[in-house]
């Protein structure tokens, strides 16, 4: 009689297995991509940070080249956007949007100057593609970091 009973239910494993596995890849992919998605925040937001502090010592703005190149090539640092594109090491430099030096009341000493930088994340895992499939497109194929520091010039 135990038998039986027993007989019928050796592949219930399986299924309840296949119910849980995409969840548990979701998680798992998502824990992944947040942990790298934090870093690229906590990069681009110190990069910033670190860009203002260069340019309220007094040193040239320079100008944004998009795709990694020109004084975002990651090797230039004799300009704000220079050192702030040198700033994010272990980030791709082509994902870089933008970068702007503002001095929005002149470059006078006591005033103030802006350091904002664009960075386009793409997801290193397929959960993007995972929640999309199981929501019908809820997710975008990026996500767009933006930082902003505003310091006073010295």
């Amino acid at each position: 009689m135990l038998r039986r009973i027993t007989r019928g239910e050796r592949a219930q494993s399986l299924v309840e297995f296949a119910f849980v596995v995409p969840m548990l890849l979701i998680l798992v992919f998502g824990i992944i991509d947040f942990g790298l998605g934090l870093r690229a925040y906590i990069s681009v937001s110190s990069a910033t940070r670190e860009g203002a502090r260069y340019a309220a010592v007094g040193n040239p703005a320079g100008t944004f080249s998009s795709g990694g190149s020109g004084e975002c090539n990651g090797s230039t640092t004799t300009t704000v956007v220079g050192k702030t594109c040198n700033t994010l090491k272990g980030l791709d430099l082509a994902n870089i949007n933008d970068v702007t030096v503002t001095y929005p009341a002149g470059k006078s000493p006591g005033e103030s100057v802006i350091v904002e930088m664009d960075y386009e994340y793409n997801y290193i895992t397929p959960v993007q593609r995972i929640v999309n499939f199981m929501s019908g497109g809820s997710i975008s194929d990026s996500l767009t970091i933006t930082a902003r520091t505003d310091m006073r010039l010295e």
